[in-house]
């Protein structure tokens, strides 16, 4: 197959050279400034790091931001992996990662953080968070805390460590200079390193932000009280920078545009005049952002990391991007979820100057490069599974659901070298995972051919992607990478060990899924059950054979996007989920905004729930009775009151979707036979599109 090419034209703005005070940049795509947790526990660059970086910069992105570069690491930092820049220590690893991006013909940016309250890495060491004013106490809501037990552990262990000491130190006149110098000495030293330019975080709830925020800054001297008062740190800032490094070095903030659920917070009028305010003191730029109340469940998607791009929605980011150019005279730079022809049209339309994109490019560092060849159906799609930012989230280090070598790029590498031994592989099963490792062991020079039992390849996401567009459009994409990777792609051929056998291949992989069945309950064979599979007519076309009431059996993200489908085709929705989490398997910002949106369009979800039994026109399920049960709503009966309650759910029809095992037939069939194989993906064991990418990158490098 080969693949479509299209005029780069079309992406003339965003790929035009642009410029940031002294700083050329070859086109107009940034990569956000993103907390990834790579480091090395003492707040090193890892070596991971530094090729997930040079990774952005080999794929032709014009500068590359470092999210949260800690000015006073161990202090004032949010966990121990945050990049370090408060000591000559961390200046090798810096120098480094600044040469690899320069090499590719990037430009890198240092983003300088202060954490504020979010300086967990004191809490966990017993020393106080430096702050304006002591922050209110937290008090999420209810879809907030839909996490799991180990999730909750994560999140906490600042909290619950030997060590940990949760206590605010109002900053004096004396901690001010102190922390204004940190900010000076830590900005010299990435100079010093090599980086291009500064970014100040001004935004997203760290110190800075605080005294921005008149939800937060409480103070009533001279750093507070007034537009003034509040923006005399981020002023106070920028002219000490100025002094130390001169007026040509480019520097810029970030800064929120609005705070949103806050009624009492930033607005846009004010932070406006705050940003003039650091136009006279010397920035070249502005990194118009976006925050929200953390206690808010749907605050992260609302603000810093948008769920959905709107073209000329009023208060959205490239709006208020709009609205500020036409207040400022230095480039301004935007972002939000916008696919490249959207980011064109928000820059040609004069709204913005350049445009950040973060996902996309975590999910293909190669997307600029890819645009100007006129191959965008090559560029791998984002589907925003939101296990990058949400890992952040429960402590661990940034990764793609979609891309397996994002933020492992340096244990990776052997993936983009041909193979010193090239095989002939067998892979049984067109599913994710069998497209994928066919992908990657084409792509090393492996002669591959797959063979798929059913009439097309996809497996389970051909029906997820009926559910979810994004799903579908990845399908297509993995499909259509495997067809111009040459793979000999087989359909209606189903395996046995003597047909494996006499293939004569020198490898073979099992990639056969997993079974999606019904279930053991009692009334799961009546003719109103439905099974995803089963499902298909329904979900391609809507139609009869799904009634007006409908149950889901299960709360994982199979279960929410099929009830998402199934309200707005006008069914009520009943999800029912024996854990308190639903969409287990997405980062929190993407389950918390996806199960928002389906309780507010009116779903109901069940959770901690039991299903007993299926009768013709109910499920029966036993509510577990645990106090303050997290998610579910809209139930009349008394689960919450700290006993068990059974309930009759009215059900036209019900879908199944909790019954998922792996379907380890032939592979128990070559195991019995003694035919050597590998096994990925959901027949091993049932880890969805992130296991079946990880097996799939492990197996490529096993088989070099």
């Amino acid at each position: 197959m080969t693949t479509t090419t299209e005029s780069p034209a079309r992406f003339a703005h965003l790929l035009a050279p642009g410029r940031i005070g002294s700083l050329e940049l070859r086109n107009r795509i940034f990569m956000c400034p993103m907390g990834d947790s790579l480091c090395n526990l003492d707040g090193s660059i890892s070596d991971n790091q530094a090729a997930y970086f040079e990774a952005r910069a080999r794929g032709g992105a014009a500068l590359l931001l470092v999210g949260s570069v800690s000015i006073a690491y161990p202090h004032a930092s949010f966990d121990e992996r945050q990049v370090a820049a408060s000591s000559d220590e961390y200046l090798p690893g810096l120098s480094d990662l600044c040469a690899r991006v320069h090499r590719h013909g990037g430009r890198i940016a240092a983003q300088l953080v202060h954490n504020g309250q979010m300086s967990l890495l004191d809490t966990q060491r017993g020393f106080p968070q430096l702050v304006p004013s002591i922050p209110k106490p937290p008090n999420p809501d209810r879809v907030s805390m839909m996490v799991s037990d180990a999730e909750m552990a994560a999140m906490t262990s600042p909290f619950t460590q030997p060590t940990s000491k949760l206590e605010y130190q109002v900053m004096s006149e004396a901690d001010i200079a102190e922390v204004i110098g940190q900010f000076v000495d830590a900005a010299e030293r990435c100079v010093k390193a090599g980086f291009d330019a500064i970014e100040l975080h001004a935004g997203h709830g760290y110190l800075l932000d605080m005294f921005l925020s008149p939800a937060v800054n409480t103070r009533t001297d001279g750093w507070g009280g007034s537009i003034e008062g509040r923006a005399r740190m981020l002023v106070e800032v920028l002219r000490a920078l100025r002094a130390r490094l001169g007026t040509e070095f480019p520097i810029w903030i970030r800064i929120n545009s609005v705070e949103h659920h806050k009624k009492d917070g930033e607005r846009f009028d004010d932070q406006v005049v705050v940003i003039e305010m650091a136009v006279e003191a010397g920035i070249d730029a502005v990194h118009l952002t976006a925050y929200a109340d953390t206690d808010v469940a749907t605050g992260p998607t609302d603000g810093y990391a948008p769920h959905v791009f709107e073209p000329g929605k009023p208060g959205s980011l490239t709006e208020c991007a709009k609205a500020l150019k036409a207040r400022v005279d230095v480039p301004v730079i935007t972002f939000g979820r916008m696919e490249p022809d959207e980011a064109e049209a928000v820059l040609a339309e004069g709204k913005a100057d350049f445009i950040a994109m973060g996902r996309k490019l975590l999910a293909d560092p190669d997307l600029p490069n890819k645009l100007a060849a006129g191959r965008v159906d090559d560029i791998r799609p984002c589907i925003y599974q939101y296990r990058c930012i949400g890992n952040i989230f429960v402590k661990e280090s940034l990764h793609c659901v979609g891309n397996s070598s994002t933020g492992r790029e340096h244990d990776h590498a052997p993936l983009s070298e041909p193979s010193a031994s090239p095989r002939r592989v067998l892979i049984v099963g067109g599913g994710p995972a069998g497209l994928e490792t066919a992908r990657l062991l084409a792509g090393r020079g492996h002669a591959v051919t797959i063979w798929e039992a059913s009439d097309r390849f996809g497996g389970m996401l051909t029906y997820a992607g009926l559910a979810d567009g994004l799903l579908d459009r990845y399908n297509g994409w993995l499909t259509r990478q495997v067809e111009q990777a040459g793979v000999t792609m087989v359909v209606g051929r189903r395996a046995t060990a003597a047909g494996i056998a006499g293939f004569g291949a020198d490898e073979v992989v099992v990639a056969t899924g997993g079974t999606w069945g019904r279930g053991a309950l009692p009334g799961a064979d009546r003719p109103h059950v439905r099974t995803v599979a089963e499902l298909e007519p329904w979900l391609r076309a809507d139609g009869p054979s799904v009634g007006q009431r409908v149950v889901i059996l299960g709360g994982a993200k199979s279960a929410v996007s099929i009830g998402h489908l199934a309200l707005s085709r006008g069914r009520h929705v009943t999800l029912v989920e024996a854990t308190n989490v639903f969409g287990i398997e997405l980062g929190l910002p993407g389950r918390w905004r996806l199960v928002s949106d389906l309780d507010t369009a009116g779903a109901r979800l069940v959770d901690r729930a039991i299903a007993q039994e299926i009768t013709a026109s109910a499920v029966v399920v036993t509510h577990a009775g645990a106090a303050g049960s997290g998610a579910s709503s809209g139930s009349d009966s008394d689960s919450d009151s700290g006993s068990a309650s059974t309930e009759d759910i009215p059900a036209d029809t019900v879908i199944v979707t909790s019954d998922v095992r792996p379907d380890t037939s032939l592979a128990d069939e070559l195991t019995s036979a003694g035919v050597a194989h590998h096994v990925v993906g959901d027949c091993r064991e049932v880890r969805r599109i992130e296991g079946a990418n990880l097996d799939a990158a492990a197996v490529a490098l096993a088989l070099g």
